[in-house]
């Protein structure tokens, strides 16, 4: 459930910031030398060297170019105090890297050739304006968040700033104290702040991750987390929320073979069912990258429910339409309405391809028919016989379904599962 709403918020709240990719000109205030001849000229005249990371296919990006970086004030106050560069993070990798860029926008500030500061994710005129005049005056943006995020007496904390600090101290560079601050959040977010749940097995887990990559200490810090709670299941009793914080940690730490172990020593235990149901998202993804298919179509032994779930869950993504924004160019916004749809068949196809490698056939025939009613356009059926040839599941019915599409697509892939089934054994 976190991944497909997870993907609900992208739908819901990205959704407005992409659509302001319809302005592709840059900004004028933006120089147009080389990288390094503006930053020399920056050093010569004694201004600061603003550094914008972009990509062309960031939204928010996209929305600063349209507003921020277009605002009288904050123009006003760039030409008088600095040179502002563009930095597409695609076309220079290598100093991308070296800049440390790791979400985009990232606004870096250098002084006498020295990175001050730097800030993250799209600021609005006003916020960024108040950036830069703090820079003028000695003070970092991360000190502002400090303070949001110290603690008061007489109050409960403030989850949200402290989430925002961990964030800006991992993209400040200072990831030892990020690491603190997520395995406080760890273990305080819920009791604070309950309705941050999902957040916290979502996008700070995805946080985390990267803060894992970056630095080895972080990753011992996170580890010996996991191992704290790893001992909770160690009993005859076992909490299902800390059997989700155990395999989302080794997910963090890109050890899942350590929740794979797990499942092969209890998959055969009673007990355990409801368990594994539990993380069969984060288990199926693990199955499939193992090419352990036989095991996704053991993770659902009541198909046809889990299906009539995924379809609600459709519904409730589809209902909710991206705004209607001129400017939004009419390929993001059909890629944006069918994405649901994508999910959805995606979703269902590697449910299908699970149920026939474990050799349950009638199961996956009544799971098949019911999704092609529930929808009965060409890119159900495509999608099912695509995932049931990847997991070398070829079906002769597969024939029949690719034969009622006239697509190029459908024909190459008609072609493939032919072969394969003529290659098979008899």
């Amino acid at each position: 459930m976190i991944g497909t709403l997870a993907a609900l918020v992208l739908v819901l709240f990205v959704a407005p910031l992409a659509a302001e990719a319809g302005r592709d000109d840059p900004p004028p205030v933006f120089d147009r030398r080389p990288y390094a001849e503006a930053r020399q000229a920056a050093e010569k005249d004694k201004k600061w060297f603003v550094v914008k990371a972009t990509a062309v296919w960031c939204g928010p990006c996209k929305q600063m170019d349209r507003t921020t970086w277009r605002d009288d004030k904050v123009v006003k106050w760039l030409e008088a105090n600095a040179v502002v560069v563009a930095l597409d993070v695609d076309q220079e990798k290598a100093l991308s890297k070296e800049l440390a860029i790791r979400a985009m926008p990232t606004m870096v500030a250098f002084k006498d050739g020295k990175e001050f500061d730097r800030i993250v994710g799209y600021k609005d005129p006003g916020d960024f304006l108040a950036w830069l005049e703090g820079m003028a005056k000695g003070k970092k943006s991360i000190e502002a968040v400090r303070e949001r995020a110290a603690p008061h007496e007489g109050e409960k904390a403030n989850v949200q700033a402290r989430y925002d600090l961990a964030r800006e101290l991992f993209h400040s560079g200072k990831t030892a104290e990020a690491a603190d601050e997520y395995v406080w959040l760890w273990k305080n977010m819920l009791a604070q702040e309950p309705a941050m749940y999902g957040v916290r097995l979502s996008f700070m887990a995805s946080d985390m991750e990267q803060v894992a990559e970056a630095d080895a200490g972080a990753k011992a810090k996170f580890a010996t987390l996991r191992d704290e709670t790893g001992k909770a299941l160690e009993g005859e009793k076992v909490d299902q929320n800390d059997l989700l914080d155990w395999v989302a940690l080794n997910r963090i730490l890109g050890e899942q073979a350590r929740t794979l172990a797990w499942y092969d020593k209890v998959k055969d235990e009673p007990r355990w069912r409801p368990m594994i149901r539990r993380v069969s998202r984060d288990l199926e993804e693990i199955f499939i990258k193992q090419k352990r298919w036989a095991d996704v179509g053991r993770l659902y032994p009541e198909p046809l429910k889990v299906l009539e779930e995924e379809q609600r869950m459709l519904e409730m993504l589809a209902a909710h339409k991206p705004p209607d924004m001129p400017d939004m160019p009419a390929e993001m916004r059909k890629e944006m309405e069918e994405t649901p749809r994508r999910m959805f068949r995606d979703k269902v196809s590697r449910i299908y391809a699970g149920l026939l490698a474990a050799e349950r056939e009638t199961d996956a025939e009544a799971f098949a028919a019911k999704a092609r009613e529930l929808d009965p356009a060409a890119g159900m059926p495509l999608n099912l016989a695509s995932t049931a040839l990847q997991a070398g599941q070829p079906r002769r019915v597969h024939l029949e379904w690719l034969e009622r599409d006239a697509s190029p697509e459908a024909a190459r892939l008609h072609i493939k599962v032919k072969g394969e089934l003529e290659r098979a054994p008899k």
